[in-house]
C-alpha cells in the first residue's frame, strides 16, 4: 500500500497528461496518474450529503419500451474518427458475459439524456445472444444514497449502481458494497490510472469505472466571434474579454459563475493547496495559498458577474445569451446546446504561477452488497458491468450525447466530440474529490463561508478559520 500511495503522489504539483487519460497505460504511464486523494478516515456521524451538481433536466419516468437511441447522431459520424481502442489487456471489446443465466437490476438517477441512452444500453444488451436479463430502476438524485442506505441493509438494494467515487469510504466503511477483487476479466490496463484508483478502495475493488466529469470555461461562440476574438488562454486575455463585453445596466455580464464549494475548487486549489487532502487527512482551506486562490473569484471575477451567485441565476445569464462566459460542467451542455447556444469548451485561464484545479468525479458502476451473494444474478450483473466498461462503441456514444470523459484506455481526443475534448483537457489539472468519509463534513462549512464573503465582500481569511474550526469540531 505504501508503494501505491507514494506513486500517487507523483504528480501532486502537476497533473494527468492527455496521453495517459486517454492513449493507454503501462510501465511507462505514470504520469496518468494524480495526486492521491484516495486514503484512510474515520466517519463523521454528523454527516452531510457528499456534493453532487445539480441536474436542470426534468426528471422523466423509465419508457420500457424505447428503442436503443443512436450512440453517434448523424451530424457527428463524418467529425469522429472511430479507431479501435489499443491496450495492454490484450482482450477483444466488449468483453461478452460469460453466462446467459440469472438477471440483475441496476439503480442509476441519470437525467433524461443519460436515462435514455442507459435505457437503449439495456435493450441492446438484453437482445444480445447467451447475455442474461439487465432490470434499470431510477432515483432522483435528492433522495438517491439515502434510498440506497435503506434497501441495501435490508438486502433490497441492486446489484449496481451508478455514482460519483467520492462516496466509495463511506460505502465500504458502512459495509453496503462487494469486493470483486479477483472476479474481475477488466482490471488496471482497461482504464486511466486515475479512473481504476477512483474504484478502488483500501485494496477492495468495488466497481467499474464509466467516465470521467469536472466543470471547465464554456463559452458562447457566437458573441466571442462577434467580438472578433478567441478563447482564452491566459488569464490577462480572460479579463479582457470580460470587461469589454460587460455592461450590467444592459444585462450583459462578462461572466456568469456559480459560487458554490464545487465550481470554486478550480480557484481554491488553483496554487497548489487541496480543500481537503484526503490522503494526508489535511484540510486546507486555511492556508494562505488557498485564500489566494479563492480571491480570484472574490477580487478578480466578481465584479463581471451577476449578483446572486446561485447556479440558477448564473447559468440563466448565460444561457439567455447575455454572457460569453460560464464556468460549468458536462451536465449542462445539452441543455444549453437544447436552448440553441453554440458552446465551446476549454481549461479555465489562471494567473502565471497557478493551474487550474477543479474538483472531479469518476463515474462507477459500484457492486452492492448483493453480489456477495455469488448467485447467477451475481455472475450476471458481474458480466454486464464488464461488458458496459468496455464497449467502445456505447463509451463513445456516452461521450458524445453527454460531454463525459471517457476512461477507458485508447480512445484517444480524435474519436471525441469537440466539447467532451475540452472537459478531458480540464480534467488533466483536476483533483479528484477524496474519497475519504470525513470529506462529508467539509462541503457545507466551506461553502457557507465562500457565499459570505462574496456576498458582503468581506476578508475571506477570518470566514474560513471559522469553517476550518466547524469541521475538526464535526470531525471529534
Amino acid at each position: 500500500m505504501t508503494d501505491e500511495k507514494t506513486r500517487r503522489r507523483v504528480l501532486q504539483a502537476g497533473g494527468l497528461t492527455i496521453a495517459g487519460l486517454l492513449a493507454g497505460c503501462g510501465e511507462d504511464s505514470s504520469d496518468g496518474d494524480l495526486d492521491g486523494l484516495f486514503s484512510d478516515g474515520t466517519q463523521t456521524t454528523d454527516r452531510a450529503e457528499p456534493f453532487r451538481p445539480k441536474q436542470t433536466e426534468t426528471p422523466i419516468e423509465l419508457e420500457t419500451e424505447t428503442p436503443p437511441e443512436t450512440e453517434t447522431p448523424p451530424e457527428t459520424e463524418t467529425t469522429i474518427e472511430t479507431v479501435e481502442p489499443i491496450d495492454d489487456c490484450g482482450h477483444d471489446y466488449p468483453l461478452e458475459p460469460t453466462s446467459s443465466e440469472g438477471a440483475f437490476t441496476l439503480f442509476h438517477d441519470r437525467q433524461e439524456s443519460g436515462t435514455r441512452l442507459l435505457e437503449g444500453t439495456r435493450l441492446l444488451f438484453n437482445q444480445g445472444d447467451d447475455h442474461p436479463t439487465m432490470s434499470l430502476e431510477r432515483a432522483g438524485d435528492s433522495y438517491f444514497l439515502n434510498q440506497l442506505r435503506t434497501s441495501i441493509p435490508a438486502g433490497e438494494g441492486p446489484h449496481l449502481f451508478q455514482w460519483n467515487h467520492d462516496i466509495a469510504g463511506e460505502f465500504v466503511r458502512s459495509e453496503f458494497l462487494s469486493d470483486q477483487e479477483g472476479n474481475l476479466r477488466v482490471g488496471e490496463c482497461a482504464f486511466a490510472d486515475v479512473a481504476w484508483d477512483a474504484c478502488r478502495y483500501e485494496g477492495h475493488t468495488i466497481g467499474v469505472p464509466i467516465a470521467a466529469e469536472c466543470p471547465a470555461l464554456l463559452y458562447n461562440k457566437a458573441i466571442l466571434e462577434e467580438m472578433g476574438v478567441e478563447p482564452p488562454e491566459s488569464f490577462a486575455d480572460w479579463i479582457s474579454i470580460m470587461e469589454e463585453y460587460h455592461d450590467p445596466y444592459n444585462g450583459e455580464y462578462g461572466l456568469a459563475h456559480p459560487v458554490s464549494a464545487y465550481f470554486v475548487s478550480w480557484a481554491a486549489q488553483t496554487f497548489g493547496e487541496a480543500i481537503y487532502d484526503g490522503d494526508a487527512d489535511e484540510l486546507g482551506i486555511t492556508s494562505d495559498a488557498l485564500i489566494r486562490g479563492l480571491n480570484l473569484i472574490l477580487e478578480d471575477l466578481k465584479p463581471y458577474m451577476p449578483e446572486d451567485p446561485s447556479e440558477q441565476v448564473q447559468r440563466s445569464i448565460f444561457e439567455g445569451g447575455n454572457s460569453p462566459f460560464l464556468v460549468n460542467g458536462p451536465w449542462a451542455i445539452s441543455g444549453l446546446e437544447a436552448a440553441g447556444l453554440d458552446v465551446g469548451v476549454t481549461p479555465i485561464p489562471t494567473p502565471d504561477g497557478g493551474v487550474a484545479r477543479p474538483y472531479s468525479g469518476v463515474q462507477l458502476l459500484y457492486f452492492a452488497r448483493k453480489m456477495n451473494d455469488y448467485t447467477a444474478g451475481t455472475q450476471a450483473a458481474r458480466g454486464f458491468a464488464e461488458w458496459y466498461c468496455t464497449n467502445v462503441e456505447r463509451l463513445r456514444g456516452l461521450a458524445t450525447n453527454t460531454s463525459m470523459i471517457p476512461v477507458k484506455t485508447g480512445l484517444g481526443r480524435e474519436q471525441l466530440p469537440e466539447t467532451t475534448r475540452g472537459f478531458a483537457a480540464q480534467f488533466e489539472t483536476s483533483y479528484p474529490m477524496p474519497q475519504n468519509p470525513k470529506m462529508s463534513a467539509v462541503w457545507v462549512p466551506f461553502e457557507q463561508g465562500v457565499l459570505d464573503a462574496f456576498n458582503s465582500g468581506n476578508d475571506p481569511a477570518p470566514l474560513m478559520a471559522n469553517a476550518a474550526e466547524e469541521i475538526r469540531n464535526s470531525w471529534v
